[in-house]
């Protein structure tokens, strides 16, 4: 009993320290992906206020345009996904029936008390406080359902079924004091063991999950930067345009009546605003936050279209 219970609390300390390291690890990605994600919402704003905007109050002033509708576009918000967004920790919780055991309250409560006041101990602490195997509480059942579920949790600690756990009960009852104790002691640390062993593989799940964003985090950043980098040049190249547009625009507003020139430098802007819709609502992660292959078939696209304008003009 000694040696399971010094590899459980030898269990704990390796835990403790893998999650603070994971913790660690955790809040540094989540503080680069913040970056990422204000710069990246700074960019999108800047685009929407400073070019799209102004050209379409421009824009709306033509009459009989033959042109295909803009697409729509909100105004961004700080609370849009415009890329990676920080992950809350994940929360290890432990069942308050561990934590009585762990604490010892059942340790120093039975050696006061020996045979059916022994077993009365532990067995209203687990109707207290533990779950049945369906995840509901013990204490919200009663008569018969209660009893089986009580004891089948002890079949659990022990291994066994709802027969171990019976058979346990009725050791307690029947033994010494100090038998009682050792049996309890050893149930204790059996839980508790077992306890730590599910948050060990729980960390392992979440140690390789933090591996996996360490090994793509520099490729969502890199996205992130030349996501961020179209933005503004979308940005400049609208706000270039934007003067001779709106001279165009007040000269005369009827589309019907302009040339070839005209209508060429018309359709240009448009373009150009539905390019810039199209890449400020693209999402650079998907649902499982996983780097994306539109987002980055839209920057080379926005990007190729950009080289082609500025020959053009």
């Amino acid at each position: 009993m000694d040696i399971d219970l010094v590899d459980a609390v030898r269990l704990a300390n390796t835990n403790r320290q893998k999650r603070k390291r994971l913790l660690e690890c955790e809040q540094e990605l989540d503080r680069r992906a913040a970056e990422d994600n204000a710069a990246l919402r700074k960019a999108r704003q800047r685009l929407y206020d400073e070019a799209l905007v102004p050209f379409r109050e421009v824009y709306q002033r033509l009459q009989h345009v033959e042109l295909a509708e803009l697409a729509v576009v909100e105004r961004p918000t700080v609370g849009d996904k415009a890329g990676t967004e920080p992950r809350q920790p994940r929360k290890i919780t432990v069942p308050p029936a561990v934590r009585v055991l762990a604490g010892g309250a059942l340790l120093f409560a039975v050696p006061l008390v020996v045979g059916h006041a022994a077993k009365a101990v532990p067995y209203h602490a687990v109707r207290t406080f533990a779950s049945a195997s369906t995840g509901r509480a013990i204490k919200t059942l009663h008569g018969a359902a209660a009893r089986n579920a009580t004891e089948a949790w002890f079949g659990r600690a022990g291994g066994g079924g709802r027969a171990a756990g019976k058979g346990l009960l009725d050791k307690i009852e029947a033994t010494s004091a100090s038998l009682t104790r050792e049996v309890i002691a050893k149930w204790q640390a059996q839980a508790l063991e077992d306890s730590q062993q599910k948050k060990a593989r729980d960390l392992d799940r979440r140690e390789a999950e933090t591996r996996m964003r360490q090994e793509e985090a520099p490729a969502l950043h890199e996205r992130s930067t030349d996501m961020q980098r179209v933005l503004q040049d979308l940005r400049s190249e609208l706000v270039r345009r934007l003067p001779s547009f709106t001279t165009l625009v007040e000269a005369c507003d009827d589309f019907a009546r302009y040339n070839s020139r005209q209508r060429a430098e018309v359709a240009a802007a448009v373009d150009l605003d539905g390019l810039a819709v199209t890449v400020m609502n693209c999402p650079i992660t998907d649902a499982d936050e996983r780097l994306t292959e539109e987002s980055g078939r839209v920057v080379a696209d926005a990007e190729a279209r950009l080289r082609v304008m500025e020959t053009e003009s």
